[in-house]
């Protein structure tokens, strides 16, 4: 309406800038406000008739057809209890605890409310981790919901059973299809991967890689090798990765061979080789050597705890530890990973190996670390540590900061603790007993975070 158009540029240019064009505005408006001499009267005159037009002056539509409803639903509410509770947690803006939620809702046979879905689905569209267990719990009222608002499509998302997905999916629902399809047919989730494998964008394909770690198996090999020699380092080093979980690969033969020379014990001293090429720096390539090749290659040279012990020369000793370090996790070695955990506690590797430990192995050398680290390195330590943690591990944290008195790097730590244990852990004595009068504001955020999450679980069992 060229008209309306008119009046809003005028408006906001100024009257003194700019008059309003009457030969432009409908005979009806334009006998109301030639009448006015002043122009921004005749502005105004004509704003209100024009407003008035537009709110009232329409015909009536025809042919309209009303918007299709949602499929039915039959499950249940969840009850009253965890209404308030999804409320306080919209309301405070937890994403975590909010996510611990959702993933509660989502292994029960409840729904919720159709009224929060709006407010969910727009934490949703900014924090990805919440959109997975909101799908499950929305329902057919979230796929309606998504279907007409693009910003919340990601809850209609259509099937992805079918192979279509991987062809046309987004990223996140062909990740989605290529995880299920590892898990319930191997070897067709390979072959989709092969096809594709040549056309797909280098983040793309260090991103399939990770999706295929968990599923990597002794076949895998060649194809991991080819990846070896990908144009992006990220693929490659994904590659390198997966590659030294697998046991007897000739890709970690070869780096053990290559690597043989260039060690050998003397007494107490590792004397290491640095191998010289024409390719960058020497150091880099005995990372990637010692990174690389089965762990059983150092039994030739003492136990664990013996070998990362002894003297190096020849190479900067974190060089070696590093390495051992990366080799532990990809192979999953708990020996070798409580062998360098034992050598160095406070190194920057320690809290991933932990995770390489059994949940009884990982409690006890925490533990054992309480006791050798101070306060402070270890408060730090548990902002680190893998997740999930084991019921095993919770405990004895919450064990050790209950022991603590008030320091500023405990109370962030605390932060961790109460949110990460797991729900094994939320009766420990902490939650249960009363706190003192002076008890200091992190304890009793610990203690009031550590009930939330309990009942959180209570009012949907």
């Amino acid at each position: 309406m060229k008209a309306w158009e008119d009046l809003v540029g005028t408006a906001l240019l100024g009257t003194r800038r700019r008059t309003l064009d009457l030969d432009a505005q409908p005979a009806a408006v334009r006998e109301l406000a030639a009448d006015r001499a002043d122009p921004g009267e005749q502005l105004l005159a004509a704003a209100a008739v024009l407003t008035t037009y537009r709110r009232a002056g329409r015909r009536p539509l025809h042919d309209v057809r009303p918007l299709p409803v949602a499929a039915p639903d039959e499950r249940p509410f969840v009850p009253p209890l965890a209404r308030e509770r999804l409320a306080r947690l919209l309301a405070a803006s937890h994403p975590d605890l909010l996510l611990e939620w959702l993933g509660i809702v989502a292994g029960t046979d409840y729904r919720i409310p159709p009224e929060t879905l709006p407010l969910l689905a727009e934490a949703a569209r900014t924090k990805a981790a919440l959109r997975a267990p909101l799908v499950a719990v929305a329902g057919p009222v979230g796929a309606w919901l998504g279907q007409r608002n693009p910003d919340w499509a990601f809850l209609s998302a259509p099937p992805e059973e079918s192979g279509d997905v991987w062809q046309y999916g987004s990223l996140a629902q062909r990740r989605r299809w290529l995880a299920t399809k590892l898990a319930e047919d191997p070897d067709a989730a390979r072959d989709a991967l092969t096809t594709s494998w040549k056309s797909e964008p280098a983040d793309v394909r260090a991103d399939f890689l990770g999706v295929l770690a968990a599923h990597v198996r002794a076949g895998d090999e060649e194809f991991l090798e080819a990846a070896l020699a990908d144009r992006a380092a990220a693929v490659r080093e994904q590659a390198a990765d997966l590659l030294g979980r697998l046991p007897g690969t000739r890709y970690g033969q070869g780096m053990a061979d290559r690597l043989r020379p260039l060690v050998r014990r003397r007494g107490r001293v590792l004397e290491i080789s640095v191998p010289q090429g024409e390719r960058g720096d020497g150091t880099v390539r005995l990372r990637t050597l010692v990174a690389a090749a089965p762990l059983a290659f150092w039994s030739e040279f003492g136990p664990p705890a013996e070998v990362v012990r002894m003297t190096v020369e020849g190479c900067p000793p974190g060089v070696l530890r590093d390495s051992w370090a990366t080799a532990a996790l990809r192979q999953r070695d708990a020996a070798w990973a409580q062998a360098l955990i034992g050598a160095d506690p406070g190194g920057r590797t320690t809290p991933p190996l932990l995770g390489v430990l059994s949940p009884a192995s990982q409690a006890a050398t925490v533990g054992h670390l309480v006791g050798r680290l101070p306060v402070e390195s270890f408060a730090r330590l548990v902002h680190e540590l893998p997740r999930p943690w084991t019921k095993e591990l919770g405990t004895a944290l919450l064990d050790w900061i209950a022991r603590q008195d008030d320091h500023r790097l405990v109370s962030h730590a605390a932060v961790v603790i109460a949110r990460a244990v797991p729900r094994g852990c939320l009766r420990h004595p902490l939650a249960t007993t009363r706190l003192t009068m002076d008890a200091g504001p992190w304890r009793r955020a610990l203690t009031e975070t550590l009930n939330f999450r309990r009942e959180m679980y209570e009012e949907l069992a």
